[in-house]
């Protein structure tokens, strides 16, 4: 039987931000909450062009890109905050639920989270939950925006780095576990070889990411390229 998650996954839903997430039955009155893997369907064309329209009508492949950093970096942070604080793994790809928002942090729900089975080694098993988690999604995006999978799992990565660096500042004792978790998880498919983490001593956290393709933000009117960005390099 899998062991229950509800008092880990709260501590790491206390982080908020990325790290939020509502658990419990309560949230069960709410009918908008829909099963993660809903967002691969018809909502996503219709969520790329409310992004795109948002940037001042960007090209979709651009606003997918960004939407899929966006919800990429809710499931990132939630596997690292629990691998990090708890040693596990929770179970999201088919238990996570999801509902509409307009902007900011994508709304996540578990009723009640459970813990994936335990392997041999933590950070081959969030690699394999994250792509369990994201792939229908990613490969969505990939279908209805003409965004490379390179660009998508790309992302994927970056928020990996960006969840470190935000599970860092707040709880800067789990540094060691934090750092070495991430680093595993990179050197798993489907996130092999897209980054990697350098030292940033400009940082609080002192580390950074050097991240191997580009999110597109550049061409957002006025963005500029993200600290992270291949361009950069």
């Amino acid at each position: 039987m899998a062991a229950e998650l509800t008092g880990e996954m709260a501590d790491v839903a206390a982080l908020e931000g990325f790290f939020a997430l509502a658990t419990g039955p309560a949230e069960g009155v709410d009918p908008s909450w829909r099963p993660f893997h809903t967002l691969a369907g018809d909502v996503l064309d219709q969520r790329i062009d409310q992004v795109a329209a948002q940037l001042g009508g960007v090209p979709r492949r651009i606003a997918a890109s960004l939407l899929s950093l966006s919800v990429s970096a809710r499931v990132t942070a939630l596997v690292l905050g629990a691998g990090t604080l708890h040693g596990v793994v929770p179970r999201l790809h088919d238990r996570l639920r999801w509902r509409p928002w307009s902007g900011g942090p994508a709304p996540l729900w578990i009723e009640r989270p459970e813990a994936v089975e335990p392997g041999d080694d933590l950070a081959a098993t969030a690699a394999r939950e994250l792509d369990l988690t994201l792939r229908p999604v990613l490969d969505a995006t990939s279908a209805q925006a003409s965004v490379s999978e390179q660009v998508t799992w790309g992302n994927v990565a970056s928020s990996l780095g960006g969840a470190l660096r935000m599970l860092l500042t707040q709880r800067p004792g789990s540094s060691p576990a934090a750092r070495a978790l991430a680093v595993g998880i990179l050197g798993h498919p489907p996130l092999q070889g897209l980054g990697r983490f350098v030292d940033e001593p400009s940082h609080p956290t002192g580390i950074g990411f050097a991240r191997r393709t580009c999110c597109l933000f550049y061409r957002v009117p006025g963005g500029g390229t993200c600290g992270d960005c291949v361009l950069n390099a």
